[in-house]
């Protein structure tokens, strides 16, 4: 009897195991690999996810001397990386993802790389409710990329904050070799201030920021309230009541050689990029009605967008000339008069670095070599032609989808875009088209389903597939379907047969509260018949997610990532952030619990939350035939990412979960309040929760931890150690009662 009860509870402590702590560690990886054509030619970074307003600069990524390229998106707060490298004696820029988490996570409105302290290492400028923020860069020889925070805001005559109401231009605007800041007013955005760096003057250390007012009417030049290309020298405005302009963008740079600083202008409202000449000095500007230009460049296409043009100088074309680069400053397309697939203008400076001359070069520089259709990107994965492997839908805000034909194999895709406007649905006139396949009347076949916005209401459509099986899918227009549902503007529907009685159920993950007692997600039952669904709410916040103000558009994808048949619920929304919700079938009625590091940094080996942008919306297949889904995912910037997954380790099984790296945990189980972890190779290590949250975290490498273990609550967790070159491996740790 006493070893029928031993095993008894042997049995129990593995399925309590199994299910509550069989929670895996998901680990997400970009994918470069796979192909996508457009217009016959196979392009260079289709998995970069596409451009709307980028800024830019240059830094150098992987401390190999040459400087890399950098952009940050403004209308959803997004990082881009590409590394200069060079094949067969060209350069060429390659999308490189893994450095994007090696940046600050509070980056904001716009971000500058600019070297302060004359190291050869750019620094990062970026805004803050206070003013600009400046982290410094503190690289060392031989490790990766690093920021340390240098000031919270910048101050100017000692203690009053440096507001800034648009990006400023930081550039050395005397020669006196130290960096200035030349910005619009914060209160009115009508005349310029000059502050000056006083680090040269003073003799103070070259990582020292100390700014005074030098003067606060810089060129005499003021902007007139409102008036596209209204800008007056020595002069005065007409006003109509309290001054406040549009936002307006700046760019001072040497257009013509003579040691001064030139301007380069855009309005909120206005189409062109505006030259002033400087023709004083560099310490005495001066600036006249006659040194105004407004069609810049001449004698080549003209900088102009329909909103708010924006100018950054670097050298993009690998020639060691400082090139024109013009894109929109725009935070969002509301009236949609923005064209995001190509917002990315590139001039080829013909000139010299001193006097450049700019020469047209395209309208869509990085972008002609991505999948960008616009903005808010949608993909959706089935064999729509019934030749055996996926093709690849995407939808977009404009109300259009694109085709891609998988013309290579079922797991060596290439996509082969065939069409802008599948089944011609821009006619419809619906906007923000987001299209998935699920079987909604259970007969076997995948049906298109939209969710689509007519004018300030969203709907559910769907297209029933009326094609016999294994047939090329057949959705007849004119017979599309609406479910008799109200979801909220930006709602997104996920089908998944949850309760296991053949039919399709439905979650619907709303951008907005429809009530005081909403959650995130609503869980709709199939009441209804195979052939006639019918979707009834039980539960209003199904999971206990709560709605978030910065969580908006939110995008849920029910998928079984580890061959196990049971989904996962993954979730995206405007933060940038993937989050995985596991067991979510044995959980029905509970709540859920995210696990949400699923990258690895490269500088601390340890796993941090995605930076996909704003407006994540997922799909998923097996591309690679590993029986495991790739993810693909779109964002507001109108392009696609692509990552195959893995699991780190299952809790929950025989120690270890991975064995490159020995260790020994004692006591285990923790019956003192203090806890060694040792190794006879030097390690440092991280404790979670089986819920994947980060509770401690010891950067330091040594052999033998002493870890005060006397506040973690009663249960089990994981403790991942890593050694110097980048091995991990991770154990358990038992906390008794």
């Amino acid at each position: 009897m006493k070893n029928r009860c031993t095993w008894a509870l042997l049995g129990f402590f593995f399925c309590w195991c199994q299910l509550g702590f069989g929670q895996q560690q998901y680990e997400f990886r970009y994918r470069s690999d796979v192909k996508i054509v457009i217009d016959s030619d196979t392009i260079k970074h289709p998995g970069a996810g596409g451009l709307n307003s980028p800024v830019f600069s240059k830094i150098d990524l992987d401390q190999d001397g040459t400087e890399d390229l950098f952009a940050f998106d403004r209308t959803h707060g997004k990082i881009f990386t590409f590394l200069a490298k060079e094949t067969n004696g060209q350069w060429q820029w390659q999308y490189a993802p893994t450095y994007e988490y090696l940046f600050p996570n509070d980056l904001s409105g716009w971000v500058l790389l600019r070297d302060y302290d004359q190291d050869g290492r750019r620094d990062l400028f970026t805004q803050t409710s206070l003013g600009i923020k400046v982290y410094r860069n503190t690289t060392g020889p031989e490790g990766g990329l690093t920021f340390t925070e240098a000031e919270s805001y910048l101050k100017f005559n000692n203690t009053i904050n440096l507001q800034v109401a648009s990006m400023p231009a930081i550039v050395d605007m005397d020669n006196d070799g130290d960096l200035d800041i030349l910005t619009f007013d914060f209160s009115t955005l009508s005349k310029l201030e000059y502050y000056k760096n006083l680090q040269k003057e003073e003799n103070l250390s070259a990582a020292t920021l100390k700014f005074t007012q030098g003067n606060a009417n810089w060129g005499n030049l003021k902007k007139c309230e409102h008036v596209c290309n209204g800008y007056v020298f020595n002069g005065s405005c007409r006003t109509s009541g309290t001054l406040h302009n549009d936002g307006i963008s700046l760019l001072a740079l040497d257009l013509d050689g003579d040691g001064d600083k030139d301007l380069l202008l855009g309005g909120e409202g206005c189409p062109d990029l505006v030259k002033v000449n400087n023709s004083g000095t560099p310490t005495q500007e001066a600036m006249s009605g006659s040194d105004l230009q407004v069609s810049f460049p001449a004698n080549t296409t003209q900088a102009s967008f329909n909103l708010y043009p924006k100018a950054y100088y670097e050298d993009v074309d690998f020639d060691q000339k400082p090139d024109l680069l013009v894109a929109p400053f725009a935070e969002s397309n509301t009236a949609e008069n923005i064209d995001f697939k190509a917002s990315a203008w590139l001039y080829k400076n013909n000139g010299t670095a001193i006097t450049p001359n700019f020469t047209f070069a395209q309208n869509n520089f990085l972008q002609a070599e991505m999948v960008d259709v616009g903005e808010n990107s949608v993909p959706a994965l089935a064999d729509v032609d019934a030749d055996g492997d996926y093709d690849l839908l995407v939808g977009n805000r404009q109300g259009t989808i694109w085709f891609f034909r998988n013309t290579g194999t079922r797991t060596k895709p290439v996509f082969n875009k065939e069409s802008e406007d599948y089944l011609g649905l821009a006619a419809s006139g619906f906007r923000d088209m987001k299209p998935q396949f699920a079987d909604i009347n259970s007969d076997g076949k995948p049906d298109l389903v939209l969710m689509v916005t007519t004018g300030t209401t969203s709907v559910i459509k769907y297209i029933l597939n009326t094609a016999e099986a294994n047939q090329a899918m057949n959705f007849p227009v004119a017979q599309i379907k609406t479910l008799p549902l109200t979801p909220t503007v930006g709602s997104v529907p996920t089908f998944y047969d949850l309760d296991k009685d053949g039919d399709q159920d439905l979650i619907l993950a709303g951008s907005t509260s429809n009530s005081a007692t909403s959650g995130i997600l609503q869980f709709y039952r199939n009441t209804g018949s195979a052939a006639n669904p019918a979707y009834t709410l039980v539960n209003n916040a199904w999971g206990s997610i709560p709605m978030e103000f910065t969580r908006r558009n939110n995008f849920p994808l029910l998928v079984s990532l580890n061959q196990d048949q049971e989904p996962e619920l993954l979730l995206g929304d405007d933060t940038g952030e993937l989050r995985i919700y596991s067991n979510v079938v044995q959980h029905l009625n509970d709540s859920l619990v995210a696990v949400s590091d699923l990258f690895l940094n490269l500088n601390t080996n340890l796993y941090t939350a995605s930076k996909l942008g704003g407006a994540i919306a997922l799909a998923a297949a097996d591309l690679d035939g590993d029986q495991k889904p790739e993810i693909i995912a779109g964002s507001r910037g109108g392009g696609l990412h692509f990552f195959n997954q893995q699991a780190r380790g299952i809790l929950g099984t025989s120690d270890p979960v991975a064995t490159p790296v020995p260790l020994t945990i004692f006591p285990n189980p923790a019956i003192t309040s203090w806890v060694t972890i040792q190794s006879p190779e030097k390690i440092k290590f991280s404790i979670y929760t089986i819920t994947g949250q980060q509770i401690i975290f010891n950067p330091d490498f040594d052999k033998v931890h002493q870890v005060n273990v006397a506040d973690l609550a009663p249960g089990m967790y994981l403790v991942q150690v890593a050694t110097p070159d980048a091995r991990q491996a991770s154990y358990k740790l038992i906390i008794p009662r």
